[in-house]
């Protein structure tokens, strides 16, 4: 085994000897070649170079000896180590790289994750417009409260305004003024259709209405912008009431926004404020006093001719209202007084309300009902006197007790349900009107 390991390092170290004399007969450019071959054997720095003759003890018979094997052995071994650490690198590069694609990866997942959210919200903000364009902001008859700032009361027009009229007990003057605004509006549709282009008598539709509570101011509200439908003047005739929490906000601004917001949902019928004056104090600091200025700025507007203001509210209160803004007394140049009820007028409420539920009194109970309600009437006090509201609280207080005594007689005979005899009527509380002392 030593001899062929010798025998093998023998024709290495031949091989390896440098040629110091060209072989005979061979071409000068072979051995040109040859010769070039040899220096790029050492020169190169991608070949491995074999160890010079200086770098290696030869023996005299032409062999190397163990030291000089070893050499090359250690430093194959150096170069197998780098190679391995070269592999080592180039595996962690291959780790990081894998790495890098998952982050990568990663990264165009959330990419993909983000585009989706984004298709998402596109798709929401495209809906919410889709929705925005759908939305009318033009009052509809058919709907009913409408939150905003404040509140306000829809009522619907009325099917036979005409009939609601002559239902109305007493108001003979308000029927009369009412009936000559329909009759003037009338007119001037005669005329522009018999005289095309002829100039017509404007017809202001704004009022005020003057009474205390329970004086019907707003029944005839409601037939007043129905009637004024009827004739043409009013394009749905609706009404919108309202009063002073409607244009009471939290914020700067919401007093011109309540009152733009009313006006829009008013246009076509009619916009009743009850208790106006409350629009209106001493404090300077009160939001409130506003709204009347920003309302008959808006109703300055040739173009806000399709609505009738109402503004309602006591006598007394509603004339010192109007003293301090002048510009009410051209405004709203119509006035309806609704004077207190008297009791036969009372009476005749009595009659109407019990037969829209087809009740019928007894003569002792019709009797006992009239005592009560002269009673009431002799002492109680004009600033808190209910009329038509005083007839309905006595009502229903009756009601009530003819219920419970239906239900501890059980009555076998059913006419007797409608029948109200005199152990119904019973009384309700009545603020009296204090007496002055002194003169």
């Amino acid at each position: 085994m030593r001899n062929e390991i010798l025998t093998s390092k023998t024709l290495l170290a031949s091989i390896c000897a440098p040629i110091e004399e060209p072989i005979d007969n061979m071409p000068a450019s072979i051995a040109e070649v040859s010769s070039n071959d040899d220096s790029k054997l050492a020169t190169e720095p991608n070949d491995v170079a074999l160890p010079e003759d200086n770098d290696l003890n030869v023996t005299n018979d032409g062999d190397y000896d163990d030291d000089d094997y070893d050499v090359l052995d250690d430093d194959y071994e150096e170069l197998d180590d780098d190679s391995e650490e070269l592999d080592d690198d180039s595996e962690e590069l291959d780790d990081d790289s894998e790495e890098l694609d998952d982050d990568s990866e990663e990264l165009d997942d959330d990419s993909e994750k983000k585009d989706d959210d984004s298709e998402k919200k596109d798709d929401d903000s495209e809906k919410l417009d889709d929705d925005s364009e759908k939305l009318d902001f033009s009052p509809d008859i058919n709907e009913m409260n409408d939150e905003f700032i404040g509140k306000f009361e829809f009522l619907s027009p009325l099917e036979n305004p005409r009939e609601e009229l002559n239902k109305l007990v007493g108001c003979a003057g308000i029927k009369r003024r009412i009936d000559e605004l329909i009759a003037l509006t009338k007119y001037n549709q005669q005329m522009e259709k018999n005289f095309p282009g002829c100039k017509t008598h404007h017809v202001s539709l704004h009022s005020i209405f003057l009474g205390r509570p329970g004086t019907g101011k707003t029944t005839v509200a409601k037939i007043f912008g129905s009637l004024l439908h009827e004739a043409g003047a009013l394009s749905k005739g609706h009404v919108v009431v309202c009063d002073r929490g409607t244009f009471l906000g939290s914020f700067w601004g919401d007093v011109e926004r309540a009152v733009r917001h009313v006006v829009r949902k008013s246009r076509g019928g009619v916009l009743m404020i009850d208790e106006a004056y409350l629009l209106w104090s001493d404090n300077p600091n009160d939001p409130c006093r506003l709204t009347l200025q920003l309302l008959m700025n808006i109703l300055a507007d040739e173009t806000q001719r399709d609505i009738a203001v109402v503004l309602c509210g006591y006598k007394d209160r509603m004339q010192k209202l109007i003293a301090t803004n002048p510009g009410l007394y051209s405004r709203f140049p119509n006035r309806f007084e609704f004077e207190d009820f008297t009791v036969e007028e009372l009476l005749n409420i009595t009659q109407l309300r019990i037969k829209e539920y087809q009740y019928q009194f007894t003569e002792g109970a019709w009797e006992k009902y009239r005592q009560q309600v002269e009673q009431d009437f002799m002492v109680h006090d004009p600033q808190t006197w209910g009329n038509a509201r005083y007839v309905a609280n006595l009502l229903e207080r009756i009601y009530i007790q003819h219920a419970t005594r239906c239900v501890k007689q059980q009555l076998t005979d059913k006419n007797l349900f409608r029948v109200l005899n005199s152990d119904d009527i019973a009384p309700i509380e009545v603020p009296h009107q204090k007496r002055k002392i002194g003169f």
